[in-house]
């Protein structure tokens, strides 16, 4: 559901100018690909290329999938296991809640090093605490996940550095879009967005309910969410999205 509601929401599911050699047929990973809904959809949608995807967790299929799709289970954060020179295309997206605010630097430049010269890298994210028209309730919730964020080192404004991350590694011709969509109103696409969102809010209740002993209990948390969802409806609130992409150099550059 989250990957469908991301690629409407954009209307692709990458912008990195790389359809014709898809087409064509090249190798890709996507990193913290997740149960591999991208992997699967980019992997039916070009045939001629190979795709590889990469989570911590085994939760993508083994076997019954494309036979142009790869999955292995391995934390970036660590390290990338392929070699130099692999990729010509690179896929993330949110990782917000999976990479330390230190952890990052190092996975951008294990991109560059797996990217072919002239490969491309294209990051998505989306931000916390902000939020376009934020109201009081939506306001406790982002503050709470924003808590949670900093306390575990935890980067949640990453939508404001992947941009710099990109330039820092040495990638060149840098492109950065940025995307409003609804929470909970306007189309399909907000309705669900807040559903799936809401998974990551109900973890919160521990947080809130010790800062507000009103909304401790489960049944008072419940409408507490409740009310957060109508409250949307009524500021016309709006999730903020961050998509940067960028090209490994032709030729390499001196320091």
């Amino acid at each position: 559901m989250q990957h469908y509601c991301i690629k409407t929401a954009f209307g692709a599911n990458f912008h990195a100018p790389i359809e014709e050699q898809l087409e064509q047929g090249i190798t890709v990973l996507d990193s913290g690909c997740g149960p591999g809904a991208w992997v699967l959809d980019m992997a039916k949608q070009y045939p001629q290329s190979k795709f590889n995807g990469l989570d911590i967790s085994e939760v993508f299929p083994m076997e019954i999938k494309p036979v142009n799709a790869e999955f292995q289970a391995h934390n970036i954060a660590h390290s990338i296991p392929f070699p130099d020179n692999h990729f010509d295309f690179i896929h993330q997206r949110l990782l917000v809640m999976g990479l330390r605010e230190t952890e990052w630097p190092a996975v951008v430049g294990n991109f560059m090093r797996t990217l072919k010269p002239g490969g491309w890298l294209e990051l998505t994210e989306c931000t916390s605490p902000e939020l376009i028209n934020r109201g009081p309730k939506m306001g406790i919730l982002m503050d709470a996940v924003n808590e949670v964020a900093l306390a575990k080192g935890l980067l949640p404004n990453a939508t404001r550095h992947i941009e710099r991350f990109i330039k820092e590694a040495g990638f060149t011709n840098i492109v950065t879009q940025e995307l409003h969509t609804p929470v909970n109103h306007g189309n399909k696409v907000g309705e669900l967005l807040w559903k799936d969102f809401r998974m990551l809010y109900t973890a919160m209740r521990p947080i809130i309910g010790k800062a507000y002993p009103e909304y401790a209990s489960e049944e008072a948390y419940e409408q507490f969410m409740e009310d957060a969802g109508e409250e949307c409806k009524e500021y016309k609130s709006a999730f903020i999205w961050v998509r940067s992409y960028g090209q490994k150099p032709e030729v390499p550059t001196e320091n």
